[in-house]
């Protein structure tokens, strides 16, 4: 467990940064780990961890990535849906980052 300091508050994660605690979770908090990370997030990014998000609390999983590809295709965001769109928007991958960012846990497929 690691303690991260948002603002004052301790917020605990995994090793990877994955929060234990999903309530924790803020766009302000996203933006933050986000930063920390080196990485400003545009709408580009907000719209992958949006759809993330969503798929999660449908499903309480979230998407392979073959899946996250059509879900961002259906939900008007073809130019984001390709493997080597997200790798540019995700360095550290993806389906990771995004649930990451997104305050959910690690996706049980990511190594």
């Amino acid at each position: 467990m690691v303690n991260l300091d948002f603002n004052g508050t301790l917020i605990a994660t995994d090793d990877e940064g994955f929060l234990l605690d999903q309530t924790q979770w803020s766009p302000e908090l996203m933006h933050f780990m986000a930063l920390k990370d080196g990485l400003t997030l545009t709408e580009n990014h907000i719209a992958v961890i949006e759809i993330v998000r969503n798929y999660h609390q449908k499903y309480a999983t979230t998407p392979a990535m073959r899946a996250l590809i059509a879900l961002l295709r259906q939900e008007g965001h073809a130019a984001l849906a390709s493997s080597l769109a997200l790798a540019r928007l995700f360095p550290q991958g993806a389906a990771k980052s995004a649930a990451r960012y997104a305050g959910l846990t690690k996706p049980a497929k990511c190594i």
